[in-house]
């Protein structure tokens, strides 16, 4: 199996990730590196840069993770040609979490000319 080495996110992408409880924003900075934020419901305020890995499973389908400073991993199943994300997190206080939001695209980062 190859190993893939470019994200399928594009750098200074912004997706918003509705869900029940709260609403994360996720920022691609680098191939490498992404800053989540939760801008409303529960945790409002939490902020974290964190290494992450996203592949693309198939046109508009991709598999994001990472794993935060406090212990929390995260794992994101992002449908972009439905708008929807399928989502699982295993917090750091314990538990596990399944999780299903509509995705909005907040900025879009447009080719160079």
């Amino acid at each position: 199996m190859a190993s893939q080495t470019t994200s399928p996110l594009r750098i200074g992408q912004v997706l918003e990730i509705s869900f029940p409880p709260f609403t994360p924003r996720i920022t691609v900075r680098s191939e490498r590196k992404l800053i989540v934020e939760i801008v409303a419901g529960d945790n409002l305020g939490f902020s974290d840069t964190v290494d992450y890995e996203a592949v693309a499973i198939r046109d508009g389908l991709v598999l994001l993770s990472w794993q935060e400073q406090i212990g929390s991993t995260i794992v994101h199943v992002l449908d972009f040609l439905s708008g929807d994300a399928y989502t699982a997190v295993t917090p750091a206080k314990g538990g596990f979490m399944r999780l299903r939001g509509r995705i909005a695209i907040k900025s879009v980062v447009r080719p160079e000319n």
